[in-house]
Protein backbone atom coordinates (compact mmCIF):
# COMPACT_ATOMS: atom_id res chain seq x y z
CA UNK A 1 0.00 0.00 0.00
CA UNK A 2 2.93 2.46 0.69
CA UNK A 3 4.45 1.96 -1.74
CA UNK A 4 2.10 2.25 -4.24
CA UNK A 5 1.49 5.71 -2.55
CA UNK A 6 4.83 6.36 -3.25
CA UNK A 7 5.08 5.35 -7.05
CA UNK A 8 2.24 7.71 -7.61
CA UNK A 9 3.62 10.59 -5.96
CA UNK A 10 6.55 10.01 -8.02
CA UNK A 11 4.09 10.06 -11.13
CA UNK A 12 2.38 12.93 -10.26
CA UNK A 13 5.81 15.28 -9.78
CA UNK A 14 6.82 13.62 -12.96
CA UNK A 15 3.26 14.89 -15.04
CA UNK A 16 3.72 18.42 -13.36
CA UNK A 17 7.13 18.79 -14.52
CA UNK A 18 6.66 17.90 -18.20
CA UNK A 19 2.78 20.23 -18.23
CA UNK A 20 5.41 23.05 -16.91
CA UNK A 21 7.47 23.07 -19.36
CA UNK A 22 6.29 24.49 -22.56
CA UNK A 23 7.36 25.37 -26.08
CA UNK A 24 6.03 28.13 -29.00
CA UNK A 25 6.15 26.51 -32.64
CA UNK A 26 6.52 29.44 -35.36
CA UNK A 27 4.84 28.07 -38.72
CA UNK A 28 6.97 30.14 -40.89
CA UNK A 29 10.58 31.96 -40.65
CA UNK A 30 9.50 35.25 -38.15
CA UNK A 31 11.93 37.88 -36.90
CA UNK A 32 13.33 37.06 -33.21
CA UNK A 33 12.95 40.17 -31.34
CA UNK A 34 15.37 41.24 -28.66
CA UNK A 35 11.94 42.79 -26.29
CA UNK A 36 8.23 42.54 -26.81
CA UNK A 37 7.53 45.37 -28.85
CA UNK A 38 7.27 45.72 -32.67
CA UNK A 39 10.42 48.92 -31.86
CA UNK A 40 12.39 46.48 -30.54
CA UNK A 41 15.57 45.11 -32.59
CA UNK A 42 15.62 41.94 -34.50
CA UNK A 43 17.99 39.53 -32.83
CA UNK A 44 17.65 36.67 -35.34
CA UNK A 45 15.00 34.91 -37.11
CA UNK A 46 13.32 31.95 -35.78
CA UNK A 47 13.24 28.46 -37.85
CA UNK A 48 9.92 27.06 -39.68
CA UNK A 49 8.49 24.32 -37.71
CA UNK A 50 11.40 24.44 -34.71
CA UNK A 51 10.08 24.04 -30.89
CA UNK A 52 11.51 26.85 -28.73
CA UNK A 53 11.15 26.41 -25.46
CA UNK A 54 9.08 29.25 -23.75
CA UNK A 55 8.17 29.94 -20.48
CA UNK A 56 5.61 32.86 -20.60
CA UNK A 57 3.84 35.39 -23.05
CA UNK A 58 3.53 39.32 -22.96
CA UNK A 59 1.18 41.96 -24.35
CA UNK A 60 0.88 44.60 -26.42
CA UNK A 61 -1.30 46.94 -27.89
CA UNK A 62 -0.68 47.49 -32.00
CA UNK A 63 -2.93 49.65 -33.97
CA UNK A 64 -5.98 49.07 -31.91
CA UNK A 65 -4.75 44.95 -31.73
CA UNK A 66 -3.92 42.69 -28.99
CA UNK A 67 -0.35 40.64 -29.61
CA UNK A 68 1.17 37.87 -27.47
CA UNK A 69 4.86 38.28 -27.38
CA UNK A 70 5.94 34.74 -26.77
CA UNK A 71 9.40 35.02 -24.94
CA UNK A 72 11.19 32.09 -26.16
CA UNK A 73 14.90 30.68 -25.20
CA UNK A 74 17.81 30.73 -28.21
CA UNK A 75 20.04 28.13 -28.47
CA UNK A 76 22.78 30.26 -27.42
CA UNK A 77 20.91 30.93 -23.79
CA UNK A 78 19.80 34.29 -24.16
CA UNK A 79 16.30 34.80 -24.65
CA UNK A 80 13.66 36.44 -27.78
CA UNK A 81 10.33 37.40 -28.25
CA UNK A 82 8.20 36.52 -31.42
CA UNK A 83 4.75 37.37 -31.61
CA UNK A 84 1.59 35.00 -32.16
CA UNK A 85 1.19 36.32 -35.83
CA UNK A 86 2.63 32.72 -37.13
CA UNK A 87 4.06 31.50 -33.64
CA UNK A 88 1.75 29.69 -31.18
CA UNK A 89 1.92 27.64 -27.53
CA UNK A 90 0.44 26.93 -24.41
CA UNK A 91 2.19 29.17 -22.14
CA UNK A 92 1.01 31.43 -18.97
CA UNK A 93 0.59 35.17 -18.92
CA UNK A 94 4.55 36.66 -17.41
CA UNK A 95 3.98 37.92 -14.36
CA UNK A 96 6.04 40.58 -13.50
Amino acid sequence: MCSTIIRLSIIFCIAVAVCEAADVMCLQRVPIRSCASVECPVAGNAVTSKHYPCDCFETEIVSGEKKKWYKIELPNGHHGYVTDAHCSGRVPHCEW
